[in-house]
C-alpha cells in the first residue's frame, strides 16, 4: 500500500462527512513491504489524526505471507495496528498462497477472514463440506468470515444457509468508478444498522460437529430448529433462519407474518 492510498481514502470519507454524505468501513490491502518503510504505523496514525478519522473506519487487508518474510515484524506491526483500533483482515483465504494460510492462522490475531469461493463449486459435496468446515473454524476462532468472489445464486444461497452476513462479488455489487461512489447516498448501511449486522457476525449458527450424518443430509445446517429475530416496537422480524426452523414452524402452523410479540 503506497501511504499516498490511505491519504486518499481518509480525504473522501472526511469529504463525505462534510456532505452529510453516508460513510462506511473502507478496506486498504496490505502488503509485508509496507511494514518496511520508516515508522510506517506513525505515519498512518498522522494521516488518519489529519482527516480525523475514526481507526475502526479502516480496515487493513493482508496478504497470507511467504516464509521470507520477517514474520515477526510483520506480526508485531499487525498487533499493533490492531491494538490502535483498526481492524485487520486476513485476504485470499482458500485464493493464492492457501498453503501458507493455516500457519498464518495459527501466528496472526484478525478480525475478519476472506474467504475466496471463485474456485468452489457448490455442484459438489467435497466442495461444500470444505467451504462449510472453513466457516465453522473462523467461527470457532471468533474471526468474523466474510466471502469473497460470490459470483452465482447458488453460491450465494449456499452461504447464506450458514449464516454469512458479510459478502462480496459481482453478483452483489460490481466494480464503481471514484467519482460515481462518492455521490452515492441510499445504498449504504447506517450507523445503526452497521452496530446490529456487527453483532451477527459474531453468531455462529453452525454446530461444531460437521462430521455428524444429520448435517451431511441437512446441507451443512444445524439439525436443530436456529433462526435470528430482530425484536423492535413489538414486532420481530425474521432475519436468519435455517431449514429444520422453516419445517418446525410449517408443522407448528406459524407463517412468516406470525411476528407480533
Amino acid at each position: 500500500m503506497d501511504l499516498h492510498v490511505l491519504d486518499h481514502v481518509c480525504q473522501l470519507l472526511n469529504q463525505r462527512r462534510a456532505d452529510n454524505l453516508p460513510t462506511i468501513p473502507v478496506s486498504i490491502n496490505l502488503s509485508p513491504s509496507d511494514f518496511n518503510i520508516d515508522s510506517f504505523i506513525d505515519q498512518v496514525l498522522g494521516i488518519t489524526q489529519k482527516y480525523q478519522i475514526p481507526h475502526n473506519m479502516i480496515q487493513f487487508d493482508l496478504m497470507t505471507q511467504p516464509v521470507a518474510v520477517d514474520q515477526q515484524r510483520l506480526k508485531d506491526a499487525a498487533a499493533n495496528l490492531r491494538k490502535q483500533g483498526f481492524r485487520i483482515c486476513m485476504d485470499r483465504y482458500g485464493g493464492e498462497n492457501n498453503d501458507l494460510s493455516t500457519e498464518t492462522l495459527l501466528e496472526y490475531n484478525f478480525d475478519y477472514l476472506k474467504v475466496d469461493v471463485r474456485s468452489f463449486n457448490t455442484n459438489r459435496q467435497r466442495a461444500k463440506i470444505i467451504l462449510a468446515s472453513v466457516i465453522n473454524m473462523s467461527r470457532l476462532l471468533k474471526i468474523v468470515p466474510v466471502v469473497k468472489g460470490v459470483e452465482d445464486q447458488a453460491m450465494l444461497n449456499f452461504i447464506r444457509s450458514l449464516g454469512i452476513m458479510l459478502t462480496q462479488g459481482r453478483l452483489l455489487a460490481k466494480e464503481m468508478p471514484e467519482e460515481e461512489l462518492s455521490q452515492e447516498r441510499d445504498n449504504f448501511e447506517s450507523v445503526e444498522e452497521r452496530s446490529l449486522f456487527s453483532g451477527f457476525n459474531h453468531i455462529n449458527v453452525l454446530d461444531p460437529y460437521l462430521e455428524t450424518r444429520d448435517r451431511l443430509d441437512n446441507n451443512f445446517e444445524n439439525p436443530r430448529p436456529n433462526s435470528i429475530f430482530i425484536v423492535q416496537s413489538q414486532q420481530a422480524k425474521l432475519v436468519y433462519c435455517n431449514s429444520a426452523f422453516r419445517s418446525w414452524t410449517g408443522c407448528a402452523g406459524m407463517t412468516k407474518r406470525s411476528g407480533n410479540t
